[in-house]
């Protein structure tokens, strides 16, 4: 109303993504069509640039994937004859997606490195964080295991320096998966201990009891079987005191060979919880290995 073209774009662009996260794609394809028409008019390159990817995200998410990737291939050009570092790295970021989605991965792998590229350097470690993710799943993908490993690992720890707990926990759990294909144990626990800290940290007791039963399983296979004891008992305390049943407990806990163990009295103290030993696994599994008091000896 007073002229400011460049606030009008800004509230369109806003609008129109808002509306394409609710499912109303068609009224944010008129929105984001305003956006374009006004940027355009008035000269404002960077406007128009952010427009042009959310509209193309918006002609995606319609399964229109030639006008989508003719709009975020304009807006590519934009931000590279402006010279806005991050800008770029977004668009890029947005193609990358595209070209997965398509199947396109020499095309993908092209988009997410440069987007890292652009992002690094001036320190947007968000952009990073979705660059690198996104190559890494386009590595994955194909298969190419030994290349989305470290990828996939500095982006779970930037989500989780970002205070995306969420995103953290999701990669961590491909992680494990591809540890796991890998053979990489001492990997997989580590990711699992990850996971259980994010878990934590979010107050989800029964995912952490989930992830405590996980990491024993794989510490039975491994036959290190005083630290899969612990993190059995630690996953029946947890469900215990949050509420969770989990009538199976003893039983997982039955199947480590008593004759391995080096406390055997240990069972009968499962009959009642309050017995149990309260020390959780720590996440360095070592620190696990640690002399058990039974019976009334005092603590």
């Amino acid at each position: 109303m007073h002229g400011d073209d460049v606030g009008a774009v800004q509230c369109l662009e806003r609008i129109g993504e808002v509306q394409r996260f609710m499912g109303q794609e068609h009224e944010a394809l008129s929105t984001l069509d305003e956006a374009v028409e006004i940027a355009s008019r008035s000269g404002d390159q960077l406007g128009l640039a952010l427009a042009l990817k959310t509209l193309g995200l918006t002609h995606s998410h319609l399964s229109d994937f030639a006008k989508a990737v003719h709009v975020v291939s304009e807006a590519i050009m934009i931000t590279r004859n402006i010279g806005w570092g991050g800008g770029l790295s977004i668009t890029l970021d947005t193609m990358g997606n595209l070209k997965l989605q398509l199947g396109d991965y020499s095309e993908a792998e092209a988009n997410f490195q440069e987007s890292i590229s652009a992002a690094r350097p001036i320190g947007d470690l968000f952009n990073l964080a979705r660059g690198l993710e996104g190559l890494g799943e386009c590595f994955q993908k194909q298969s190419k295991i030994n290349e989305a490993a470290p990828l996939l690992e500095e982006a779970c720890l930037l989500w989780y320096e970002l205070s995306q707990p969420g995103t953290s926990q999701m990669i961590a759990s491909s992680l494990v998966t591809l540890k796991s294909s890998q053979g990489k144990w001492d990997n997989v626990l580590s990711w699992h201990d990850h996971i259980i800290a994010v878990c934590r940290s979010q107050e989800e007791q029964l995912e952490v009891a989930n992830q405590l039963i996980q990491k024993a399983e794989i510490l039975v296979k491994l036959q290190r079987h005083d630290e899969a004891a612990l993190h059995f008992e630690a996953a029946i305390v947890t469900c215990r005191e949050n509420g969770y049943s989990w009538p199976e407990g003893a039983a997982q806990l039955c199947i480590i060979p008593k004759t391995v163990m080096k406390w055997e009295c240990r069972l009968p103290l499962l009959c009642d919880v309050k017995k149990l030993q309260r020390r959780l696994p720590q996440l360095v599994t070592a620190s696990l290995k640690l002399p058990i008091r039974l019976g009334n000896e005092t603590p």
